[in-house]
């Protein structure tokens, strides 16, 4: 079946699969294919222009639909039938084959690339991919597809596979029952009814759950049936594309080119994806396959039946398989490629989709055990797949997870606040008692943020001990001091039980009246405008400090960009290290981040309280170190491990001291 779409319609050649009015090979639709891979590749190698390029995946699912949708109804019109075991033999033959292979090569790169800590994980993820359970697996996991690459998972991009290979595992079988169920009528209106009832169900779900929790609209097959049907609708209306004048055509794949392009460059990761937005690509995808449909009669036509896109459109299902566990890699050696290195990851991508193309693809599509029946192909590639899932399995179980990479991993635990509990989670509105120092002493010390305030909790422990403080921590995760609304990054949407927190904590504040109060942030709220923030922190402090307190802001720490006790095991684990390994780039380079502390400094100058900055203790040169005196500075991408934090109490006490001096010098 040189029709099937792999991930999201990313098959090769389509010699049987052209529109439904007629059976020749179209062009253009190798050439759609060819755009919604480039999207995808660049989008993950991070090049300028294509933030929004994950849409790609979306466009794929339209014409995957397109075409196995018109191969379904046109051998139902033929045959009155659909026959279930030559189907799943033609997609067993077709995708199976280079997908095991790019599983077996991930297998071998977990043992040798990834630390022994992280491979029970990378493993158990490629024993679901094999059994195309990819989309759950990572459904069930605190999964950010749009993180960095420098912890991403190298199969993360399988759940595309999986998610429509559980879709046309149903779909056949939903056919067949509308077209068997009552009394006759024709194949093509029954299913046309059973897409646009199953594709409106499907939106209405998918509008709804990215709303409450996006990640499993992204991932769950149900809220990306519509997407599927979209593509299907045209397929059942080929008449649609000959209706539109020459005139609307143009104007519909102009448009759709360019819906893609300006998606492409305003979407990111911080949407409620896919939701209502992703209306825009697959309307677009929609749009091109209408243009697609008539050839080269429209501008947008020629663009998609343009021999270089078409050579792409070609290859694309062995591209997207390889350019992610290429990225990937990359991405273990090194955090910050340059435009270089993408630039060739980009290129030995597509060079290695091409020989999968050429190599595996059409070998066993053309030429292995072509006179096998449809069972027999189909129960092979089940238990191919259930012994590619075993090898995984089987891996597991001899993993070491001794040796000298574990030391690094115990940076990773706060136990002071780990074992207190006193950085409440999620969904807590209120804090329990925390406090440290001496609880006695008649001068008070206020802890009061998010994580990254929870990180300076052991310094200013050791500080409260040393000078007889009681230090009282007021820290909840994802939940800045400073009094602004923000997003949950699970939801995308407003942190209500932020607010509801820290309405309270400024209760509590207002009854310790404490002699210091020292407030952090993180400074990775990016959905927070800086003017917006700049007041807010100003407003906050002037609040505070109506109690009589002396309140400090203390900077936030680098954001480095990589996992720095799990790359410190990783190297562990090679035997060796590379130039520049866990290293990242001051925070200077980051202009978001000076620009923030800029912000920051302005807001608190004129109130007189002091923007505390311990920068240059942590880094002061074009590169930083993650490790001093073979401790790692931090304990994961962006706050520093207890031990290393701790190292810098008497700088920190340095600039607290002479405060609380003041505020017991002026008090009455």
């Amino acid at each position: 079946m040189t029709a099937a779409a792999s991930p999201a319609g990313l098959s090769g050649t389509a010699s049987t699969a052209g529109a439904p009015a007629r059976h020749a090979y179209n062009l253009g639709l190798q050439g759609l294919r060819g755009i919604a891979i480039l999207l995808v590749l660049l989008n993950h190698a991070d090049v300028p222009g294509f933030h929004g390029g994950f849409i790609g995946v979306d466009v794929f699912f339209v014409i995957s639909g397109y075409l196995i949708g018109g191969l379904l109804l046109r051998e139902m019109q033929t045959t009155g039938r659909i026959d279930l075991w030559a189907f799943y033999a033609r997609r067993v033959r077709r995708l199976l084959p280079a997908a095991l292979l790019l599983i077996l090569a991930v297998l071998v790169g977990i043992r040798v690339v990834y630390a022994p800590h992280e491979q029970d994980e990378l493993l158990s993820s490629a024993r679901a991919s094999s059994l195309y359970a990819a989309n759950l697996w990572f459904a069930s996991r605190p999964t950010d597809y749009f993180g960095g690459h420098t912890e991403a998972n190298p199969l993360l991009h399988l759940w595309s596979l999986a998610v429509e290979e559980q879709f046309y595992l149903v779909w056949p079988l939903l056919m067949l029952a509308a077209c068997r169920i009552g009394p006759g009528g024709d194949a093509r209106r029954r299913v046309t009814g059973l897409i646009l009832v199953a594709g409106a169900a499907s939106l209405v779900a998918c509008i709804v759950v990215s709303a409450i929790h996006f990640k499993y609209a992204f991932f769950l097959t149900p809220m990306r049936v519509w997407e599927f049907g979209a593509g299907m609708l045209v397929a059942m209306r080929p008449g649609w594309s000959q209706a539109l004048g020459t005139t609307a055509l143009q104007a519909v794949g102009g448009l759709s080119l360019l819906a893609l392009a300006l998606a492409s460059v305003f979407y990111d990761g911080s949407l409620q994806f896919p939701g209502y937005w992703a209306l825009v690509p697959v309307l677009a995808g929609v749009g091109l396959l209408l243009a697609a449909e008539r050839g080269v009669g429209s501008w947008a036509g020629r663009v998609l039946a343009s021999p270089p896109l078409r050579w792409v459109g070609d290859c694309s299902y062995s591209v997207y398989l390889w350019h992610w566990p290429v990225l990937i890699g990359a991405a273990v050696w090194t955090s910050t490629p340059g435009p270089l290195l993408s630039a060739a990851l980009v290129a030995l991508s597509i060079a290695l989709g091409w020989l999968s193309y050429r190599g595996v693809e059409q070998v066993f599509m053309r030429r292995v055990a072509m006179g096998a029946s449809p069972k027999a192909v189909v129960a092979v590639g089940l238990a191919a797949c259930v012994a590619v899932a075993f090898a995984a399995q089987l891996m597991r179980g001899h993993i070491d997870k001794g040796g000298e990479g574990a030391r690094y991993l115990q940076a990773s635990k706060w136990h002071l606040v780990d074992d207190s509990g006193c950085l409440v989670l999620f969904d807590a509105v209120d804090q329990p008692p925390c406090e440290f120092g001496v609880p006695a002493s008649s001068t008070t010390v206020v802890l009061f943020g998010d994580s990254h305030a929870a990180q300076w909790l052991a310094p200013l422990q050791d500080l409260a001990l040393r000078n007889g403080w009681r230090l009282v921590a007021l820290t909840k995760a994802v939940c800045p001091s400073v009094d602004t609304p923000v997003d949950f990054y699970v939801t995308r949407s407003r942190f209500l039980p932020c607010e509801t927190w820290r309405a309270r904590m400024f209760e509590r504040i207002e009854k310790l009246r404490p002699q210091l109060i020292v407030m952090a942030s993180s400074a990775g709220y990016r959905d927070v405008e800086l003017p917006r923030w700049e007041a807010s922190l100003s407003s906050t402090v002037k609040r505070l400090q109506g109690l009589g307190s002396q309140v400090a802001y203390l900077r936030d720490t680098p954001h480095t960009g990589l996992d720095v006790p799990t790359c410190w095991a990783r190297v562990a684990w090679w035997g060796w290290v590379p130039p520049g390994a866990c290293t990242y780039p001051t925070a200077a380079h980051d202009e978001r981040l000076a620009s923030l502390a800029a912000a920051e400094a302005r807001a608190l100058a004129p109130l007189g309280a002091p923007y505390i900055d311990l920068s240059a203790s942590i880094c002061t040169g074009e590169r930083c170190p993650t490790r001093r005196e073979d401790i790692p500075m931090f304990r994961d991408r962006t706050h520093l491990s207890e031990p290393f934090a701790r190292t810098l109490a008497p700088e920190l006490g340095r600039q607290l001291l002479p405060l609380l001096a003041a505020r017991a010098a002026s008090a009455p």
